[in-house]
């Protein structure tokens, strides 16, 4: 059951992830990052479903609202290659995914969220509570809503979205059983416990002792012959249409730009803003406020004495999100943070600071650096930004007109073969003609990528078939089908260097357990394992404390690791057992058991936490079945481009 559930929450954890992050993103403030209004992210759909678009809008809100929670989470550590290891933007868009098909199962189950729900919902916002009690106003909820990104309609569409989406939840969890089986085992898997100490004997550190022979190869190779089994792979000649070469051939004349400067003035319009610095002296276990106010008091003094504010802030700060900056908040406008900290950045000066200011998050410094008024940014100054954007516009609108025109005279001409297409591209502007190396499913295409739409349509394609256009990170493509190598088995001289290559990581992962047999046989003797690790050369490690089914301190996931500690009384040895190449001997030094009377105080809670569990796994098993369903289409150029979604800096 776990196990479907863990290999399909990528796609339901973050829709219910993302309704915590809405009410994050109003109960705390973001030091640091902020959701700019007037975003300039096209309005084309970022991902349908079925026939639901997601839009570029929906996107950009849950990317950012997904930053700050990381940055909250990170601190500094959380930059651009974080966000690309993580795989973030994907995540969010597989969330927004599953969201549109959860209010399509409410819809099927008859569900409404009436507007006294909706009302209700955002009633219990703090945002949108006064000091004094009650609403904060239109006015104030409509000037809160803008500055976060939103418009009262879509938010409060939002709510309603995520309201049914719970109704759903509480459909589903209303029908499920759990068995007191299903509490025990999930119980004794969360509560037992152990911590070990080990040593790992790398199999490389065998290498300079194994040769691979000819025999060994031959031998090797006709045992795994199945294993090193050749996919499918294929041929693929291409049309590509260069994006760079069409630009030169748009012209734009000074009042387009002007036109579109004065029928889109809400774009280049903005409210009030500060520019600031601040340090953050959290209060709790550590500080107390007299602490705290004594400590800020002692950095202002600093301040007067000439010292620099961006200096003392990365040294002082306690606010993970601007610390390493300095500081630095950037531009800010109201209803962007807490009270009283708007209150007093708004009335200070340029190059004034204010404080200690109290607010919930502990004491702050704060220096205003910069003031912009409200009002409407001049021609002049947007000028250049209007022009790069409608250029970009028109690039990409040629482009997929062009791109059209190309695949229909390719259909009406019926050129479906390597020369017509060849001699196609001669006589088109900002066309070439290319052919692929052979390359399978999962292989990098040259000046196309791994894993695109483009590999996607060429495994697609009949022998010559000829595709519709395709966006890849080059320009739009139009893709023929060139040759077909069907999978088989290799000859010997075809991999007979992988060959070698496993063959002698086998013979020194072998040496290496042989190694620490007869280590394992000293610890049994009575040497300690301490001993045995320094006439091996090895470092003794220590783990936290790990149950079955979570990560080991310095080894990350292993269950066979976990199993045999979580067998084994205090002061036993295991192993040796092999991890990621390496080989390892593990001292049981911490074990926590099952207690049967403690089981009964805890069962209750115990038997929620399961039915949560079978509640996300039966989410989860819904939403990847509605997806084959109802079918999901994501927009090249964004996956493409996910990494330059604007918000992180690296």
């Amino acid at each position: 059951m776990l196990k479907v559930f863990r290999d399909n929450l990528k796609y339901l954890s973050w829709v219910l992830w993302l309704v915590i992050v809405v009410f994050v993103l109003f109960v705390f403030v973001d030091f640091g990052a902020t959701v700019p209004t007037g975003s300039t992210i096209p309005t084309d759909a970022a991902a349908t479903v079925g026939n639901i678009d997601i839009t570029y809008g929906e996107f950009e809100r849950s990317y950012r609202q997904a930053e700050d929670v990381y940055r909250q989470a990170y601190g500094d550590q959380f930059n651009r290659e974080l966000a690309q290891q993580m795989g973030l933007p994907m995540q969010v868009l597989d969330s927004l995914v599953a969201d549109k098909i959860l209010l399509q199962e409410a819809d099927r189950m008859g569900l409404r969220a009436t507007d006294e729900e909706v009302r209700q919902a955002i009633l219990e916002f703090p945002a949108f509570q006064a000091t004094t009690g009650g609403f904060v106003g239109e006015e104030r909820y409509r000037q809160i809503l803008r500055s976060s990104g939103y418009t009262v309609d879509s938010f409060e569409q939002m709510i309603r979205s995520q309201l049914l989406g719970q109704m759903v939840r509480d459909v589903l969890s209303a029908n499920l059983f759990v068995s007191d089986q299903d509490v025990l085992a999930s119980y004794k898997d969360q509560i037992e416990q152990a911590k070990i100490r080990f040593v790992q004997l790398p199999s490389s550190s065998m290498a300079s002792e194994v040769i691979a022979s000819p025999e060994e190869i031959a031998v090797y190779f006709d045992k795994h012959k199945e294993d090193l089994r050749i996919p499918e792979r294929r041929v693929v000649d291409y049309l590509l249409l260069d994006q760079n070469a069409l630009r030169a051939t748009i012209e734009l004349t000074d009042e387009e730009i002007f036109d579109y400067y004065e029928a889109n003035p809400e774009e280049f319009t903005q409210e009030e803003q500060v520019r600031a610095r601040h340090i953050l002296l959290q209060v709790g276990s550590d500080r107390t406020e007299e602490q705290a106010e004594d400590q800020m008091v002692a950095i202002r003094d600093r301040l007067a004495g000439g010292e620099d504010f961006a200096t003392l802030a990365t040294e002082f700060s306690d606010d993970p999100g601007s610390k390493a900056q300095g500081g630095d908040l950037g531009f800010f406008g109201r209803g962007q943070m807490i009270g009283e900290f708007e209150d007093a950045a708004f009335t200070a000066q340029p190059g004034e600071v204010v404080g200690p200011v109290k607010t919930n998050f502990g004491y702050h410094l704060i220096l205003v650096e910069e003031r912009r008024d409200a009002g409407r940014s001049s021609f002049a100054d947007t000028q250049e930004q209007i022009r790069s954007r409608l250029l970009n516009q028109r690039v990409q609108d040629l482009a997929a007109s062009t791109a059209s025109d190309l695949a229909e005279r390719i259909d009406k001409e019926e050129l479906t073969t390597r020369e017509a297409l060849q001699q196609l591209a001669e006589t088109e502007t900002g066309v070439t003609f290319l052919t692929t190396p052979t390359f399978g499913r999962e292989d990098n295409v040259p000046g196309i990528g791994r894993g695109t739409g483009f590999s996607v349509t060429a495994f697609e394609l009949n022998q010559d078939e000829v595709s519709e256009p395709v966006q890849a990170a080059a320009g739009w493509v139009i893709l023929r089908l060139a040759e077909v190598q069907e999978p088989r088995l290799p000859e010997l001289d075809e991999v007979r260097d992988e060959v070698g290559s496993l063959v002698r990581q086998e013979k020194q992962l072998q040496m290496a357990t042989e190694r620490m047999v007869e280590a394992r046989q000293k610890l049994d003797a009575g040497t300690s394992l301490d001993e045995v690790a320094e006439e091996l050369g090895l470092a003794v490690r220590e783990s936290g404390q790990f149950g079955r089914g979570g990560s080991i301190a310095g080894l990350g996931s292993n269950p066979d690791v976990a199993s045999a500690a979580l067998a084994l009384d205090v002061g036993s040895f295991a192993g040796p057992l092999t991890h990621q190449n390496q080989v390892l001997l593990l001292e049981v030094v911490e074990r926590q058991r099952f207690d049967p009377q403690e089981f009964e105080i805890q069962k209750q809670g115990a038997r929620e936490t399961v039915r949560s569990e079978m509640l996300n796994e039966l989410l989860a098993s819904l939403v990847t079945q509605r997806r084959e369903e109802m079918g999901v289409t994501y927009d090249e150029q964004l996956l493409r481009n996910w990494e330059l979604v604007p918000g992180i800096e690296g």
